[in-house]
């Protein structure tokens, strides 16, 4: 896989997704992003934007029949955005060191200086990582998983964490998981692989819905069943594809949306 340089240095353990105080702290960080107090509101949003961080590399690994990294809190690694979302989800244990790395590599990229080797994996570590000149980050581990597996690893995340989200934002725990299968019907459409998303849901499975779809205009999207409740931010109107619209008000604005290409 190609890896991007971090969008900042706040690099932070999955676990920390269990810690209420930490994630009360990160989604009112958001609410004052988006300029609400409503936590149920800047809950939702929050976990919208982790869902999909979450699921967007498992689609890709899924769609391209290659293993994925286990899900598993305790092998993922956090990169956070200032207004305390989740910007990307790198597996552990190489997620601080390869990020490091990265981050080391843009500085000498501008500066001209050697580029700084990469920090020596311990023995008892199972990833091994190569970093070459471009930036491309390849990895082996023994923490690998198959379609099947992750996606039990990703139920298993799923059920630790949305509780808590829902215990301190207020949002509906049914309303969460909905959100996680939009989210991978909307990276799974986003790389032509609406297929990898139905299957990586359905190994999920338990409360997991599996994402659908609709051609509307000769254009696939994601027919949703999640509200990311954007509209009762002040200032914001609904979604396009709100499933909260009318159905044929929405099919209008899809097909409004195909037109434009």
């Amino acid at each position: 896989m190609v890896a991007q340089p971090p969008v900042s240095q706040a690099l932070v353990p999955g676990t920390e997704l269990l810690r209420p105080q930490w994630l009360a702290e990160r989604i009112a960080d958001m609410g004052i992003s988006w300029g609400t107090a409503d936590s149920r509101v800047s809950g939702t949003l929050w976990w919208c934007m982790a869902a999909s961080s979450l699921v967007d590399p498992l689609v890709a690994a899924i769609a391209a029949d290659e293993p994925a990294f286990d899900p598993a809190l305790e092998h993922i690694t956090l990169e956070m955005r200032p207004d305390g979302g989740v910007e990307r989800v790198l597996p552990e244990p190489h997620g601080y060191r390869v990020a490091a790395h990265l981050l080391a590599l843009g500085s000498t990229a501008t500066s001209g200086a050697a580029t700084p080797p990469l920090p020596e994996v311990a023995a008892a570590d199972p990833m091994t990582v190569a970093v070459d000149e471009a930036g491309s980050c390849a990895a082996v581990t023994e923490s690998c998983c198959t379609a099947a597996s992750v996606g039990h690893s990703l139920r298993h995340t799923l059920s630790r964490v949305i509780p808590v989200v829902a215990e301190v934002s207020g949002a509906g725990v049914a309303s969460l998981w909905a959100i996680v299968a939009d989210a991978i019907g909307n990276r799974a459409l986003d790389i032509g692989a609406e297929e990898a998303g139905a299957r990586l849901a359905r190994d999920v499975a338990g409360r997991l819905p599996v994402p659908r779809f609709q051609d509307v205009g000769g254009r696939t999207f994601v027919r949703r069943i999640s509200c990311c409740l954007v509209f009762e931010v002040p200032g914001c109107t609904m979604c396009t594809s709100c499933p909260k619209r009318p159905a044929a008000e929405r099919e209008v604005l899809l097909a409004e949306v195909a037109a434009r290409g």
